[in-house]
């Protein structure tokens, strides 16, 4: 009804306008008119027809007019062009959706809005330079349900911008720059229902930004620079259903943020540096379905951390720096179906870690620090389908871990510390389907014939099971586990029993000490003869020494007598 009366005070005022041309046309007309004359001129009677048309049309433009760059469709305008540098005009007046993207404004002014502010229900602008939107600006809009004003440059909004829009459900203010927000720019908004703040710079919340927001049933700031949160920030959001929080660099949570939010489903906190859940933090969360607490600093986990969450399906808690699993620390979580601890520090998990955890499907306990695990640490989980221990630091299972998971579909052990499995261990996954037994060191020796035979018989379920091969004994390295012989696995004592034997690759661990023995004596038969023959060269060497020695004596002596013999002749 108030559409229909601003249109019919516009369309009034341009008829009174017109009306009161027409007089003066005539008047004029009726100034111009020969004396004696009384018949009507029809040109000029004409004239005064094509002008009617003509202000007609100009009123029609008014109302029913689309601006350049834009296009209109009955009350629905979107506008759209880097060309656009100043607010489009003329906008019809019966327009009730206003589309404003990709374009170069740099501000917005109440008088933007001011011939269609009575119609507008739906505003969004975005994707431009706006760096300033005047106080007041939406004073007039007051029947506008939603508003989007995201990707521009802004750095701050004025403190009553909104006060005026009770009937705004919906406020956009995504990816702008914002580096804070007035503490009390939302009040007023009694009917809000979603508010998007992420992906600004927001640093910090005051304690009543979000007062008198009592329909909110969802807001996100995530993206942001939240490093710290006030406790009571949220005690007026009771009808809160979807917060998230996550991108953000928190490193703290007080312990009663979430106490007046009983109707919250959905809570993200991923991607933050929090080092520590309070206790009784997520006490009163009873319909929460889904929560995020992977990729920060958390350490430990208190038995008090959470409360009853009978909707909760998932808990993914990965890349964390978690180091152990305490007993009851998820005996509340009766319902979840997914727990996922994957990729933190975890070298120990306690007996009783996964009480209450009656309905787990799926755990994921990969690429952490475990080197063993307690044989009842997986007991009291009846219905688990699947489990992921691989990229740990495993050197044994027990034999009894899966016993009671008759469900058991799935099981991960690769890249760990295994060299064997028992044949207990085996038996019990006669009902699984996927077994991947990968990248692990193992022994081939006769703790490996219960993996052997099972591979032997079980090759299904095992992908690639020629691929498992052996990594020690060196001279059994990389020979496939299902393609071993039992003699293969003889003892060092037959191994001696032949030279063949005893020099083939294929030989046993043990053999390793009479191989050792063999090279000893060979050794030192060695070196017997090496040193007899060292023996011999230095009697030789001797000898020769002596007839040299010998011969030079002679030598001498005769050439002496020869000389004296001479010195007798020269005499006589």
């Amino acid at each position: 009804m108030l559409h229909l009366q601003s249109h019919v005070r516009k369309l009034g005022g341009e008829i009174f306008r017109l009306s009161h041309l027409e007089i003066m046309w005539v008047d004029l007309r009726e100034g111009f008119k020969e004396p004696g004359t009384d018949e009507p001129d029809v040109r000029d009677s004409m004239d005064l027809g094509q002008y009617i048309i003509f202000c007609i049309c100009a009123v029609n433009a008014v109302v029913w007019g689309c601006p350049p760059q834009c296009q209109c469709k009955n009350s629905k305008i979107s506008c759209s062009g880097y060309g656009i540098k100043d607010f489009p005009t003329p906008i019809p007046t019966n327009t009730s959706i206003l589309s404003i993207y990709y374009t170069n404004l740099t501000s917005l002014k109440p008088a933007d809005f001011e011939s269609f502010s009575e119609t507008l229900t739906e505003l969004g602008i975005g994707t431009s330079k706006i760096r300033e939107v005047h106080p007041q600006t939406f004073n007039k809009t007051l029947h506008l349900i939603s508003l989007v004003l995201q990707e521009t440059e802004l750095f701050s909004l004025p403190e009553h911008l909104f006060a005026h829009l009770q009937a705004l459900k919906s406020l956009n203010l995504r990816k702008n720059m914002l580096t804070s927000i007035p503490e009390k720019i939302f009040q007023g908004l009694i009917n809000l229902e979603k508010l998007v703040l992420q992906d600004n710079n927001i640093r910090t919340l005051y304690p009543e930004t979000f007062h008198g927001l009592h329909k909110l049933k969802l807001l996100s700031l995530k993206q942001n620079k939240l490093e710290v949160i006030s406790g009571n920030v949220f005690e007026h959001l009771v009808n809160l259903e979807s917060l998230h929080l996550q991108n953000n660099v928190l490193n703290h949570l007080p312990a009663e943020l979430f106490n007046h939010t009983p109707k919250l489903q959905k809570l993200y906190l991923s991607n933050n540096k929090i080092e520590h859940l309070p206790d009784g933090i997520f006490l009163n969360l009873p319909n929460l379905q889904q929560i995020s607490l992977y990729d920060n600093q958390l350490q430990t986990l208190s038995p008090n951390t959470f409360g009853p969450m009978p909707l909760l399906q998932e808990l993914w808690l990965y890349n964390n720096h978690l180091t152990r699993l305490d007993k009851n620390i998820f005996s509340n979580l009766s319902h979840i179906k997914l727990l996922v601890v994957s990729k933190n520090q975890i070298s120990n998990i306690s007996p009783g870690a996964f009480n209450g955890l009656n309905e787990l499907k799926e755990i994921s306990l990969q690429s952490n620090h475990l080197t063993s695990l307690e044989e009842d640490v997986f007991r009291g989980l009846p219905n688990l389908v699947s489990i992921s221990l691989r990229n740990n630091l495993l050197h044994h299972l027990p034999g009894k871990l899966l016993e009671g998971l008759t469900f058991l579909q799935q099981l991960e052990i690769q890249n760990n510390s295994l060299d064997h499995l028992s044949e207990e261990f085996l038996h019990s996954l006669a009902n699984a389907s996927n077994v991947v037994l990968a990248e692990n060191p193992w022994r081939c020796d006769h703790d490996i014939v219960p993996l052997r035979d099972w591979l032997l018989k079980n090759q299904e379920k095992v992908n690639s099971s020629s691929s498992l091969k052996c990594v020690t004994p060196a001279w059994l390295m990389n020979m496939s586990i299902i393609n071993l012989k039992n003699h293969h696995l003889q003892t060092s004592t037959e191994a001696n029993l032949s030279k063949s034997t005893r020099i083939a690759p294929t030989a046993l661990p043990n053999d390793r000490t009479t191989r050792s023995s063999a090279n000893t004596i060979s050794v030192s038969e060695k070196e017997d003869h090496t040193h007899g023959q060292w023996n011999l060269h230095a009697i030789i060497i001797a000898a020769v020494c002596t007839v040299v020695l010998v011969t030079i004596g002679i030598c001498v002596v005769c050439w002496r007598r020869n000389k004296r013999r001479g010195s007798q002749n020269i005499e006589h």
